[in-house]
């Protein structure tokens, strides 16, 4: 069919349609616009928000490890904590852009919302490599020097092969992590000792249907750590039965398995406040002793000095 201008119309056409509908259409259309152009501004003001933070080789010049941190206005009032994003495969590169997409935006946000620093390296191999977590290491030592940074406070996380990265980051440099939330993960390095983890504040999250990463992988690294500190691993329930949730309060040790959600289910955990509100609950700094600590301490002292005295009279009568 011809139109005025002499162009076939299609069959499909805006004209076509009556004008009620014609109406919903072009009002669905300016919504899915308005809500892409919010994305893309946002998105778009995150990335400025984040700097370029890589590890460049003094030798060659080149840069071995890519990454961005995000710096919040607060730490020019004191030290702020420091969360270590680790990325999923799909945004492996060089590029220095992929790893704070879309995937980061509520971790981003409630960085922003809780004045800490986000650091997000990239790979272009995997998390598995002792190189590239060296130099992670690296760069997370470098930051404490370099920014106000509570080193004591200290957080690291990751989703699918991140989640992966984020077990091998704990068990390898265990004591510079406060604690860590392990978000569809793949499973650990062949060098994944579970006794690592005993002193390691842990939240792993998995969906029961992800059919990227089995949810075995997750339930298998959960059972290693309670095998290896003598617990009993916990019942699983099958494809139904609703999302699960099972706690170690001895290992500090946290497992959230939801029943649907698939493999991306990191959106819903970092939007999720109970999550930060634990996180960051979680300190490596030796707590000072209370009051009570330290009365029981004089108590003890002053019951020796007393009691020592007398105890070698008593000695001294009874030979």
């Amino acid at each position: 069919m011809k139109n005025r201008f002499g162009f076939t119309t299609p069959l499909f056409c805006v004209s076509h349609i009556s004008n009620p509908l014609r109406r919903t259409i072009v009002l669905y259309v300016k919504l899915f616009m308005s809500l892409f152009s919010v994305v893309t501004t946002f998105g778009s003001r995150a990335s400025a928000d984040f700097m370029n933070y890589s590890l460049v080789d003094s030798t060659t010049g080149q840069t071995v490890l890519p990454g961005q941190i995000y710096v919040p206005p607060e730490s020019t009032n004191g030290p702020r904590p420091l969360i270590l994003f680790m990325h999923g495969a799909g945004e492996s590169g060089t590029n220095n852009q992929s790893q704070i997409n879309s995937n980061i935006t509520n971790l981003y946000i409630e960085a922003q919302r809780r004045g800490a620093f986000l650091y997000a390296p990239q790979t272009a191999t995997n998390w598995s490599n002792m190189q590239v977590t060296n130099r992670v290491m690296t760069m997370i030592n470098r930051s404490l020097t370099d920014f106000s940074i509570a080193s004591d406070r200290v957080y690291v996380t990751g989703l699918s092969m991140g989640g992966g990265g984020a077990w091998n980051m704990l068990n390898r440099y265990g004591d510079s992590f406060a604690a860590g939330v392990v978000i569809a993960g793949v499973p650990p390095a062949n060098d994944f000792v579970p006794s690592n983890l005993f002193d390691e504040p842990t939240w792993a999250f998995h969906a029961r249907n992800d059919s990227v990463v089995d949810v075995s992988s997750s339930r298998n690294t959960l059972n290693s750590i309670l095998t290896a500190n003598g617990e009993s691993t916990p019942m699983y329930p099958n494809s139904g039965n609703g999302d699960f949730n099972f706690q170690s309060i001895s290992l500090d040790l946290r497992y959230t398995e939801f029943q649907f959600g698939g493999h991306g289910i990191w959106n819903q955990v970092y939007s999720t406040p109970e999550v930060y509100d634990w996180m960051f609950s979680k300190t490596t700094a030796v707590p000072e002793p209370s009051a009570l600590t330290y009365v029981l301490a004089v108590s003890v002292i002053v019951v020796g000095m007393l009691f020592v005295p007398t105890f070698r009279r008593w000695q001294q009568t009874a030979y």
